[in-house]
């Protein structure tokens, strides 16, 4: 796969948020659209597939990529459950 060289949000330095070097306040409320939810079903059923195709591979030295894959995808959807509904 090409790589375009346009530098990703994921790929950007993590300690360039914010600059007073303040982190955000905890127990923020966002609001989700169904679009972005959707969009967010999208890329688990994605991070699931190459975890199927990883597996499918049988390397014994992708295991932990495997759980790793496993994992997240689960903790997103977790989080994505337990969030409350906000009022409009």
């Amino acid at each position: 796969m090409a790589h375009s060289g346009r530098q990703r949000h994921r790929d950007r330095d993590p300690g360039r948020r914010r600059d007073g070097g303040e982190l955000p306040p905890a127990h923020r409320t966002f609001r989700v659209t169904d679009a972005q939810r959707q969009q967010i079903a999208k890329s688990l059923r994605y991070i699931d597939e190459a975890r199927r195709a990883i597996e499918r591979q049988e390397n014994p030295d992708n295991r932990e990529i495997v759980r790793e894959l496993r994992a997240s995808a689960d903790r997103i959807f977790d989080i994505l459950s337990g969030l409350e509904e906000t009022d409009p």
